[in-house]
């Protein structure tokens, strides 16, 4: 049975479907019925694909890989960190706070991870057609990312919640009393508090900034290689998931902002009262 000629098919993701494998002829496709935006591009290049896996013999060895990665990753991502060497005996517990936000990115980040490659391998055994060896290598993939799922479920922070609410109420309370303009009956009272709220502030944002740089290091070190090449042997799935570190490193600056000048100004305001 011939196939159909390319012009004469009038339905956008047929077209696509024939063009398969020819980027150029895709992408001047794309151009005449103006899809300009690359999130759009991207979707119909997705739509586009004529086989579930883009490189099917690769699959199996790139699957292994990553979970040898991730294992790897969940024994050494937050432990062992070498910072606070200057603040002599209070080094370990500087290091224990550290390692606590490290951990809270790398397990968060490890559940992430098996979480996208199962419905990754779920969706793609779907669309595989039955009885083939394709699914069942996906088939197969798709138990180990099961699998994985309920190796990392365990507490991202390792400490009972009780106990971090006990450690973070008089901070916030404190600055919440110097935000309100409370008056202190003495100067020195109110620059000493704003003080210890400055320094605890600060401290607990360049915890927090340590913590997470050491767990993205970790990450990128282990993982991203093997992800990478995993999302490629897949095809058209968008890209691997990505760790909360930025996001840490956002709330550490923005802590150290606010430290050095809403804080400062709130004491100016209690002083005044």
């Amino acid at each position: 049975m011939a196939e159909p000629r390319i012009d004469v098919v009038h339905n956008p993701i047929e077209r696509l479907e024939l063009l398969a494998g020819d980027d150029e002829a895709i992408a001047s496709f794309l151009d005449q019925i103006d899809v300009t935006g690359p999130r759009d591009r991207e979707m119909l290049g997705e739509l586009a694909r004529t086989q579930t896996l883009a490189d099917p013999d690769r699959f199996p060895s790139a699957h292994r890989r990553v979970v040898g990665a991730l294992e790897t990753l969940a024994r050494h991502g937050y432990h062992g960190s070498s910072a606070a060497t200057m603040v002599g005996p209070a080094r370990t517990v500087v290091r224990w706070l550290i390692q606590l936000v490290a951990r809270y990115v790398v397990v968060s980040y490890l559940r992430q991870a098996a979480l996208d490659m199962r419905n990754l391998y779920w969706l793609r055994e779907i669309e595989t057609e039955p009885a083939s060896l394709r699914r069942a290598d996906i088939r197969r993939a798709r138990y180990d990312a099961e699998a994985l799922v309920g190796i990392f479920k365990r507490r991202e922070i390792g400490l009972p919640s009780f106990v971090i609410g006990g450690l973070l109420i008089p901070v916030f309370a404190t600055g919440w009393r110097l935000a309100q303009g409370v008056a202190f009956r003495n100067w020195w009272v109110a620059v000493l508090t704003g003080l210890i709220t400055v320094l605890v502030v600060v401290g607990g944002s360049w915890v927090i900034l340590r913590g997470a740089a050491m767990a993205s290091r970790r990450i990128r070190l282990s993982t991203r290689a093997p992800l990478e090449d995993l999302w490629q042997t897949v095809g058209y799935c968008g890209r691997p998931p990505r760790d909360q570190s930025r996001k840490f490193a956002v709330i550490a600056i923005s802590l150290t902002v606010g430290a050095w000048v809403v804080l400062p100004a709130a004491v100016a305001i209690a002083f005044t009262n």
